[in-house]
C-alpha cells in the first residue's frame, strides 16, 4: 500500500473596515490522505490532526475507484520558512487615520487587511519529506467616491497600505464625468481587474489535464501573445504570496515558463495528468480540499519598463480600466468575456481627461496578443483557493 499524507494550517488575523473597525482572527486545520492499494486510489480529508479519521475515509473511496498503473510521485526533502508577524492593532490604527484622510479628500474606504499564514507538510511512502511554511499580508479595499474603484494587494512583508492607494488615488482626485470613447484604442488594464479576467483563464488554458481529457489547452510552439508578453508560475520568488519549494505532493517547485515572448512554452503538470500522458510532474500539482490538480502557485506577467505615467502619455486616445463588473462570467474555454468597465479613467493625448463606464467584448489571450506597452511594477494578489498571481499595468489594443 502507498500512503502520502498532507496537514495544512491556515491562519488568518486581520481588521475590517465596515463603518466600524472589526479585528477578526480564523484559523483552519485539515489532514488529507491519499492511498494506493491493489491498483486503486481513494483520498479523503479531515479536519483538525486527525490522520485516523482521514485514513478511514480514503479507504472508504477506494471501493469506488478504478484500477490504474498510478503511483505516487517521488519526493523530495524540503524544509523552508517565510513567516513574520503583524500587530492588528496598529493595522487598526493605520486603516482608521487613512480613511480619515481620504475622508478629507473626498473618498470613502471600506474592506479588510489581514495577515495570512499557511504552514505545510506532505509525507508519503514514495519520499516525500516536506516542511514549508510562508506569510504575507493581503489588503481588499474598496474606495469610494465620484469614481469608485477597488484594489487587490498582497505583499510578502509589512506593507504601507497609503502607499498601495496613492498611484490610484492621484489618478481619479479632482475627475468628473465624460463621455466615453468609442472605436479602435488603446486600453490600461490595471493588476486587480486583468487578475479576474486572466486566472480562471489561464487556469485552463495551461493545464495539462485539459489536454489529457481532449480540451484545447496552450499548444508548445503556438504564438499566443505579443513578444512583449512573457507568463510564468515561479513559486521559488521569495517576494512572491504563495512562497513554496514543494508542491502539495511533495514534488520539487520549479519556475515553469508557459509563455516565452508571446510563444507557448509549456504547460502545468500534476503527478497524475502528466502520468496519464506519459509526462513527469512540473511541481505543479496544488491541492483543493482532497483533491490534487494542475495549477499555478504563483502567476506572473514578467514585467515591463514603463512607469504609470509612460504608459499614459503615449495614449492618444483611451482609457484606463480600474474596475470590472462581470467578469465572473468569462468563457474559461475560450477566454472570451463581456464586461462593463467601471470606472474607465478616459485618456486623451496623454492625460486623464474624466472618469466613465463602457461596455468590453473581447478575449483574454486577444488582450496580451496586442499589448503594446508592459508596466515595470507587480502588483501581488491571493485568492482563497491558494492560487497567487502577480501582475503589471497592461496596456493594450481593445474595440469599444
Amino acid at each position: 500500500m502507498e500512503r502520502e499524507v498532507y496537514r495544512l494550517r491556515g491562519e488568518r488575523t486581520g481588521v475590517s473596515l465596515e463603518g466600524s473597525l472589526k479585528p477578526f482572527a480564523r484559523v483552519r486545520e485539515f489532514t488529507a490522505v491519499r492511498l494506493i492499494e491493489n491498483g486503486k486510489v481513494g483520498s479523503a480529508l479531515a479536519e483538525g490532526k486527525d490522520e485516523g479519521e482521514a485514513l478511514r475515509l480514503a479507504r472508504e473511496t477506494l471501493r469506488f475507484s478504478k484500477e490504474e498503473d498510478y503511483h505516487l510521485p517521488a519526493g523530495c526533502r524540503a524544509r523552508w520558512d517565510r513567516t513574520f508577524e503583524v500587530d492588528v492593532e496598529d493595522l487598526a490604527c493605520e486603516l482608521s487615520a487613512l480613511a480619515g484622510e481620504l475622508e478629507k479628500r473626498g473618498f470613502s474606504l471600506s474592506g479588510t487587511v489581514e495577515l495570512i499564514t499557511r504552514r505545510f507538510s506532505v509525507e508519503s511512502t514514495a519520499g516525500a519529506d516536506v516542511e514549508g511554511s510562508y506569510s504575507f499580508m493581503m489588503a481588499e479595499l474598496e474606495i469610494g467616491g465620484k469614481a469608485p474603484f477597488q484594489v487587490y494587494a498582497g505583499s510578502s512583508k509589512r506593507m504601507e497600505l497609503e502607499e498601495l492607494l496613492n498611484p490610484y488615488l492621484n489618478l481619479v482626485e479632482g475627475l468628473g464625468a465624460v463621455k466615453p470613447p468609442e472605436g479602435r484604442m488603446e486600453a490600461i488594464v490595471a493588476p486587480s481587474p486583468l487578475s479576474d479576467l486572466l486566472l480562471p483563464a489561464a487556469l485552463r488554458k495551461f493545464c495539462g489535464s485539459v489536454e489529457v481529457k481532449g480540451g484545447t489547452a496552450a499548444k508548445p510552439g503556438e504564438a499566443i501573445a505579443s513578444p512583449l508578453v512573457t507568463l510564468l508560475d515561479d513559486p521559488l520568488n521569495e517576494n512572491s504570496l504563495r512562497y513554496v519549494r514543494a508542491d502539495d505532493e511533495g514534488v520539487r517547485a520549479r519556475k515553469n515558463v508557459l509563455i516565452g515572448n508571446g510563444i507557448v512554452r509549456g504547460l502545468l503538470w500534476d503527478s497524475h495528468s502528466a502520468w496519464k500522458a506519459g509526462r513527469e510532474s512540473t511541481g505543479d500539482g496544488i491541492r483543493i480540499e482532497e483533491r490534487i490538480i494542475a495549477g499555478s502557485h504563483n502567476l506572473t506577467i514578467v514585467p515591463g519598463n514603463k512607469t504609470l505615467e509612460g504608459l499614459i502619455s503615449e495614449i492618444d486616445r483611451g482609457f484606463i480600466a480600474l474596475g470590472l463588473r462581470g467578469a465572473n462570467a468569462i468563457d474559461r474555454a475560450t477566454g472570451d468575456f463581456s464586461v462593463v468597465v467601471t470606472p474607465a479613467l478616459v485618456v486623451e493625448r496623454g492625460e486623464v481627461v474624466g472618469f466613465s463606464r463602457l461596455g468590453l467584448r473581447g478575449n483574454v489571450w486577444g488582450l496580451l496578443k496586442n499589448a503594446t506597452g508592459i508596466g515595470r511594477e507587480l502588483t501581488r494578489a491571493w485568492f482563497d483557493e491558494g492560487f497567487s498571481i502577480s501582475l503589471p499595468l497592461l496596456r493594450t489594443e481593445v474595440v469599444v
